[in-house]
């Protein structure tokens, strides 16, 4: 499916058809070429329609923004396991491990 740059942005859906039925399965609203081709490659052997955006859908979209929240959390827990790492690394270097748990090595 070619738009052209003056067509977008637009939602691009994907239907399953069983039994002359048309069944809705995805949507998303696409802002350029690679964004279709790429909706296409995943929905590939579903009916593929185009629309225009609708005035509500136009005015939400507009008011969003895409801001990527990253969490800090992963990098919080990752910090922590290098730190336990390190700690037992000196503590096997040191001695303080065997010593204090009664490790022979």
């Amino acid at each position: 499916m070619v738009l052209s740059k003056d067509q977008f942005p637009v939602v691009v859906q994907a239907y399953d058809i069983r039994d002359n039925k048309e069944f809705f399965v995805a949507e998303q609203i696409v802002h350029g070429q690679s964004d279709v081709d790429t909706f296409t490659a995943r929905y590939a052997g579903k009916l593929i329609k185009a629309r225009a955006l609708s005035a509500t859908e136009g005015n939400q979209h507009a008011t969003k923004t895409h801001v990527k929240k990253s969490s800090s959390a992963g990098m919080i827990i990752l910090i922590i396991v290098i730190i336990l790492i390190a700690l037992i690394v000196v503590g096997f270097y040191t001695g303080w491990i065997q010593r204090t748990f009664g490790i022979n090595v």
